[in-house]
């Protein structure tokens, strides 16, 4: 990797990156690191912050000025380091999940989505936190 492209990843670690919420009525962030979520606690106004997740992965959710919900996906900080990519993989779609039943929560889709939805909600939620992830830390050989 190039000197650049490393600069620029510890550049991005340190801010939440925002997804594109297209039709869905939260907001989601990929939380890259402890420094970034300490940030956004402070600028969301968390008071006390919510300490950051000490889990391989996590969607922690927050009211936004009361009207908004916030989904924020953390991936532990080194896991790259420690776990393959198929199990970062495997995280980021069970966090994806939790998005997506957020989402229905919020709609009001008590009885599910049909299947179809389903399918292209969450490939668009795990394909823009997988981008996220590897624009901010990076992806470990498969």
């Amino acid at each position: 990797m190039s000197e650049t492209k490393r600069k620029q990843r510890k550049k991005n670690a340190d801010k939440v990156r925002w997804l594109d919420q297209g039709w869905q009525p939260v907001f989601i962030g990929f939380c890259p690191s402890q420094k970034a979520w300490d940030r956004e606690m402070k600028r969301l106004g968390i008071t006390p912050p919510e300490p950051y997740p000490t889990t391989a992965g996590r969607m922690t959710t927050f009211d936004y000025k009361g009207s908004k919900t916030v989904c924020l996906v953390t991936i532990q900080d080194g896991c790259e380091k420690e776990h393959s990519l198929s199990e970062i993989i495997g995280l980021i779609v069970h966090e994806a999940m939790h998005v997506w039943q957020r989402i229905l929560l919020d709609i009001g889709e008590h009885d599910g989505a049909s299947m179809e939805l389903e399918a292209y909600a969450m490939q668009q939620i795990v394909m823009m936190l997988m981008n996220a992830f590897e624009e901010t830390r990076g992806l470990p050989k498969a």
